[in-house]
């Protein structure tokens, strides 16, 4: 049962594709008045504070660079991200405001190791190129000399749930895997140093969150490591990669890479040039199971903050 409402929620939602008119008659059920933002294509730091005015809470559905001004001089007291990854909000500044920050961890959990493990295929087997041949009217196998992903080394940086899932999917293909993660435990996959993990693998996949530990975890010189016709996939943070040092190597066609998540408009531009580098927009998480998740995790988030709200103000 809930005891209170809030005033107003702001949902910062896509105009190209915004939630469906039964999340926004939910989430009226939880506020006097909803209102919405849509963000555009190229969304980053398009929010204004002007957006947020007499709002006492957040929810967002975009992953974007939420400065404190924000939230400086308002009554928010709430935001609700409907993403796993927080590192984009100021966590010490809003704990010093006294707002609630919620996330939804492990809703695309399935969705994003799927998709890592199709980019590898692609790569491996150059789907992508020998469908847009047949597609533009032309036929022939030469020059689509594949490998198997059977008896090769797969080495996760992060062996958290994504990362876990990925090694079990990766299992069933043949692949043998080790890992880097900053905790060992009890795991049924060899634990490798970074470094040693870097040059045994013949597939590298990143699934760490940024930190400021993680930050440029392969940076200038471990990059160098790889092996010749390594597949670096990533379908975390660019910030985890420097990527000055990735795209030198690019250059150099030592690698294949693949990126779900190069936000930065400037080296998105310079990568997509090169025909070893694969790219998708970000999107992990866009599946239908996926999407339910995330919506119900969201929705219960804010209903348990409001139950558990009205109860400390009661007593």
């Amino acid at each position: 049962m809930i005891f209170m409402k809030f005033e107003k929620i702001v949902l910062y939602d896509l105009k190209s594709k915004p939630l469906e008119k039964e999340f926004i008659k939910k989430l009226k059920e939880f506020a006097s008045s909803v209102k919405v933002v849509f963000a555009e294509a190229e969304y980053s730091r398009r929010l204004k504070p002007a957006d947020l005015i007499d709002a006492d809470a957040f929810v967002t559905r975009i992953f974007d660079y939420y400065d404190n001004s924000l939230f400086e001089n308002k009554k928010i007291k709430y935001i609700g991200a409907m993403h796993t990854d927080i590192s984009h909000f100021d966590k010490d500044f809003l704990n010093k405001k006294r707002i609630t920050l919620t996330n939804v961890p492990d809703y695309a959990t399935e969705a994003v190791a799927e998709l890592t493990i199709s980019a590898l295929l692609n790569i491996s087997r150059q789907t992508y190129d020998a469908m847009n041949l047949v597609k533009s009217g032309h036929w022939g196998f030469e020059g689509f000399l594949g490998w198997e992903l059977k008896g090769k080394t797969l080495g996760i940086i992060g062996l958290g749930k994504i990362g876990s899932r990925v090694a079990e999917i990766a299992k069933s293909f043949g692949m043998n895997t080790g890992y880097y993660s900053k905790s060992k435990g009890d795991l049924p996959y060899k634990f490798l140093e970074l470094n040693d993990l870097l040059k045994q693998s013949d597939v590298v996949s990143l699934h760490c969150p940024l930190t400021d530990e993680t930050r440029n975890i392969l940076n200038k010189t471990n990059l160098k490591l790889l092996k010749q016709n390594a597949v670096l996939l990533n379908s975390a943070r660019m910030e985890l990669v420097n990527l000055e040092a990735l795209y030198e190597l690019c250059q150099q066609k030592k690698i294949f890479v693949w990126f779900d998540e190069l936000q930065d408009k400037k080296w998105r531009e310079k990568f997509r040039k090169l025909d070893n580098v694969y790219l998708t927009p970000d999107y992990g998480w866009m599946t239908r199971e996926a999407q339910e998740r995330v919506r119900e995790i969201a929705l219960n988030n804010i209903k348990f903050y409001l139950e558990e709200y009205a109860r400390a103000n009661r007593t």
